[in-house]
């Protein structure tokens, strides 16, 4: 960090504080790099990035009033804008978006019936895919009637295994049964 640098950000909040609205240019200089870089490397997109860093201005400057003056500038810009990349990616995470295409065709109750078969079937998959290929074999010849290398008891005892192995699996991600 640079010390000239620090001790003008701190000069120019504490008389943006007091209401010189003659500073908010140069503390949006000294700021906007800083809480770019910091928002480029929290959360690795370039556009969520930029978003995160507008808020976080935003905030930075219409909070300039509640700027404690016996604390440096930059390390309590620099915590709004880790709190807003921390809001854009909780949003993005809840969105989830998904291509037009997946989505069903009508909204409604059969919409999410339609959501939550595919998040089910997608995380069955998921927990499917970390079993052996052994496991997988059995599983596949006992639900989808396919001819196993084996059968009888032996075929019994594999299912009971491979079945206890997913069921372990499925809770271990995603901590239900």
């Amino acid at each position: 960090m640079n010390v000239r640098l620090d001790s003008d950000l701190d000069a120019l909040m504490v008389r943006l504080a007091d209401g010189d609205r003659g500073a908010f240019t140069r503390v949006f200089e000294l700021l906007w790099e800083p809480i770019q870089t910091l928002c480029r490397s929290l959360l690795k997109n370039e556009a969520d990035a930029a978003d995160a860093g507008q808020d976080a201005m935003h905030k930075i400057l219409e909070r300039a009033s509640d700027f404690d003056r016996s604390r440096p500038a930059m390390p309590w810009a620099l915590a709004i804008a880790g709190w807003e990349c921390r809001t854009v990616a909780r949003r993005r995470e809840r969105r989830r978006e998904e291509a037009p295409d997946s989505m069903p065709s009508q909204a409604g109750p059969h919409a999410e019936e339609v959501f939550l078969q595919r998040d089910l079937t997608a995380a069955a998959m998921a927990a499917l895919g970390e079993l052996s290929d052994v496991d997988r074999e059995v599983l596949v010849a006992t639900f989808w009637d396919e001819a196993a290398s084996v059968s009888g008891a032996t075929l019994r005892k594999r299912r009971e295994r491979a079945l206890d192995r997913l069921r372990k699996t499925f809770r271990r991600l995603y901590g239900l049964d």
